[in-house]
């Protein structure tokens, strides 16, 4: 329940925690709240994170419909490649990567993350966008704001911030055609949505609220994918995506969509803890990590003194940033940025 300004719960692991109400927290308060927001309210990964199951019931597994459900959702989002700099790119449509919560609407009455759990919005914000149509986009809230963002978006209580969170769309999944055409059919059923194909800045929808479809522009080639990735960069943006022009949606891993950034980056599962040694004696010295394709590696940079003290829990997902890959495919020189919430574990089982 809450009291004024203070959380607090009838369950034993809340209040047989120590210190005062504001910084406890537990499985039921995260599930009713959300994770980021609870962490935020909280202030300490050690209090979050020793409070048993993340999540109320999270323990248990879903029904083989509800998974089953869940895989098919997870299975239609595309996922980008690294641009190496040498495919000719000229034609390409691009946009800018986004650094928001990736969402799927439905065309129904759902929205739902990349890992397939249901975001839930609130009712007014759902009626607002089109029937009939899936969109594939991010709910962002402006460059620099992910965290925000995160915080607001995995509630569980439909917070007033939604006034501020955009659904800015790059895809229709299910149009048929190359994206310029599911980008059309995007515009065509969002009405209100301004003509954003002229370079319209991907900052001015985020200040709209509701939904639009992202800025995007013809690539004219890899001089103009430096320039542009410049620019973005420099207005506090994350970099770019490059989608091929005439190929269909596909799900998975694809080279028909490219992501650019100035450094590469990757995200990992924490698998383990290494300890600290001279001025980081203990406290963490580097997190054991592990990618998708099952290849292990250390990243011992990039922390806070804060985030060595209370680092990212074992099992839980991190964005890193790296030089190149060996030729064994490990990261050269991985620099830790941070947790990665709205990816789930099981991609990397």
């Amino acid at each position: 329940k809450r009291t004024g300004g203070l959380y607090s719960c009838s369950c034993p692991a809340w209040r047989n925690q120590g210190g005062g109400p504001e910084g406890r927290t537990c499985k039921h308060l995260k599930g009713l709240r959300g994770e980021a927001a609870e962490l935020e309210r909280v202030g300490s990964r050690k209090a979050f994170y020793n409070t048993g199951a993340r999540v109320a019931g999270k323990e248990a597994a879903p029904t083989s419909a509800a998974a089953g459900a869940e895989a098919a959702r997870k299975a239609t989002v595309a996922l980008a490649s690294q641009w190496d700099e040498k495919k000719d790119v000229a034609g390409w449509v691009m946009m800018e990567k986004l650094d928001g919560e990736r969402c799927l609407w439905d065309g129904e009455d759902g929205m739902w993350t990349r890992s397939g759990k249901r975001v839930v919005a609130p009712r007014s914000f759902l009626a607002g966008l089109p029937r009939g149509i899936t969109l594939d986009g991010e709910l962002w809230m402006g460059r620099g704001h992910f965290q925000t963002t995160m915080t607001v978006v995995r509630r569980q209580d439909a917070p007033k911030e939604w006034e501020r969170v955009t659904f800015t769309v790059y895809d229709a999944p299910g149009a048929p055609g190359g994206i310029a055409d599911r980008l059309a059919a995007a515009r065509a059923a969002l009405p209100a949505t301004p003509d954003a194909s002229l370079g319209l800045d991907a900052q001015t929808a985020a200040a709209a609220g509701g939904a639009a479809v992202l800025a995007h522009e013809v690539c004219r080639g890899a001089e103009h994918v430096k320039q542009r990735l410049a620019e973005v960069e420099a207005a506090g943006g994350e970099g770019l995506i490059l989608r091929h022009p005439t190929a269909a949606h596909r799900g998975g891993r694809t080279t028909d969509v490219l992501k650019v950034k100035s450094k590469k980056d990757d995200e990992a599962l924490v698998i383990g803890h290494e300890p600290g040694k001279g001025k980081h004696e203990g406290r963490l010295g580097a997190l054991l990590c592990k990618l998708r394709s099952g290849v292990t590696f250390k990243v011992g940079t990039g922390f806070s003194d804060a985030e060595r003290e209370d680092p990212p829990p074992v099992g839980s997902v991190v964005t890193f940033q790296y030089f190149e890959l060996t030729e064994a495919r490990v990261p050269r020189f991985p620099a830790y940025q941070r947790v990665r919430p709205d990816v789930a574990a099981s991609d990397f089982r």
